[in-house]
């Protein structure tokens, strides 16, 4: 029997305060877009268009994983940010901008909260490594965050060719973290898990 109850309970109480682990994950949420002034701006984009032409496209453009000849651009100066809806990134991000760049430059800041502070990551740069729109990646070590980066803003510096700003098409989490809130039941769970283990080490007593 007292091998039984400590088994459910360590079970339980693992079960509990386990926190899940993916290799990567892209962001999934688009917050805001600002400009200089930390005002409201219109994005500007390229999705399925003219080469040459730009378009109003929604932030949530560069959510999920890069795809083909879609990115939006982040003029200088202005600021985009996006975040891992219930994860944060623990080892690294990868900042991806179109393969025919034109050497532009963004500024990469993280926080884990939305009441935090913003902290400089590293930067992220868009050379000319292709004559297509596919996607390629500035990596950011996070190796000096221990809590981890949850929102992730880019700020570009320059506008260079015919889509003005840093063009991003995407931005991946490496070593991500899920901590999700525990709800009700589990926090019940939590209490039987307890009980368990406290019933057990009374009985143990009497018997010494």
């Amino acid at each position: 029997m007292k091998i039984r109850i400590n088994a459910a309970a360590i079970i339980v109480l693992t079960g509990i305060f386990s926190t899940a682990h993916a290799v990567d994950a892209y962001v999934d949420q688009f917050i805001s877009y600002k400009n200089a002034s930390q005002n409201d701006a219109n994005l500007l984009g390229f999705q399925n268009g003219t080469p040459g032409t730009l378009i109003n496209v929604s932030g949530a453009l560069a959510t999920g994983a890069p795809t083909y000849g879609e990115w939006v651009a982040v003029q200088s100066g202005y600021e985009a940010i996006y975040s891992f809806t219930g994860q944060k990134a623990t080892t690294g991000l990868n900042i991806y901008s179109v393969a025919n760049g034109a050497n532009e430059s963004a500024e990469i800041y993280g926080r884990l909260n939305s009441t935090d502070s913003w902290s400089f990551l590293g930067m992220a740069y868009e050379p000319l490594t292709s004559s297509g729109y596919s996607a390629q990646s500035s990596f950011i070590n996070l190796s000096g965050f221990s809590n981890g980066i949850a929102q992730v803003k880019v700020r570009s510096l320059s506008d260079g060719g015919w889509s003005p700003g840093y063009d991003l098409m995407g931005i991946q989490g490496q070593g991500m973290v899920a901590a999700p809130v525990p709800e009700p039941e589990t926090y019940a769970l939590m209490g039987l898990g307890l009980i368990a283990l406290l019933v057990n080490r009374r009985r143990k007593i009497n018997v010494e």
